[in-house]
């Protein structure tokens, strides 16, 4: 069996996982991340994506979460996300609305100037759009 290592995942909001893993992924800026106990510390910023934390050789559960950092340590590692949910939080209609939205700011920015706004309009279509994935893998499972 795999070594256990103690993770913490915390948001403004709430602590969202405290507890011993043994593998948790991310969505970093370049690309999905895998942590396993003993893996070399380091520091990396995280991109909208999937949060898989695997407990045990039978455990897996998979998350939402947002822009953040993570923080390998020896004898921890730490994510702080904007946000993070579980599959079961997550409002898949309210989700659908925020993906339609984005995608109708996206389309009204493409013809202005302002880049910035139009990142933000990504980013938010981004999030949606890996908030209803996330919900859907875990209605995909459940049947």
């Amino acid at each position: 069996m795999a070594k256990p290592f103690n993770l913490l995942v915390v948001t403004p909001e709430r602590e969202f996982f405290n507890g011993e893993a043994i593998y948790v992924s991310v969505q970093s800026i370049a690309g999905s991340l895998g942590v396993m106990a003993g893996h070399v510390p380091m520091v990396s910023a995280l991109d909208v994506g999937a949060l898989v934390i695997q407990t045990d050789e039978h455990t897996i559960r998979t998350a939402f979460h947002s822009e953040g950092f993570i923080e390998v340590r020896p004898e921890c590692v730490y994510i702080l996300s904007q946000a993070c949910e579980w599959p079961e939080e997550i409002d898949e209609k309210r989700a659908l609305e925020a993906e339609q939205r984005a995608q109708e700011r996206l389309a009204q920015e493409r013809g202005g100037d302002d880049l910035g706004t139009m990142g933000h309009s990504k980013v938010a279509l981004m999030r949606a759009m890996t908030r209803r994935k996330i919900k859907s893998m875990s209605s995909i499972g459940s049947k």
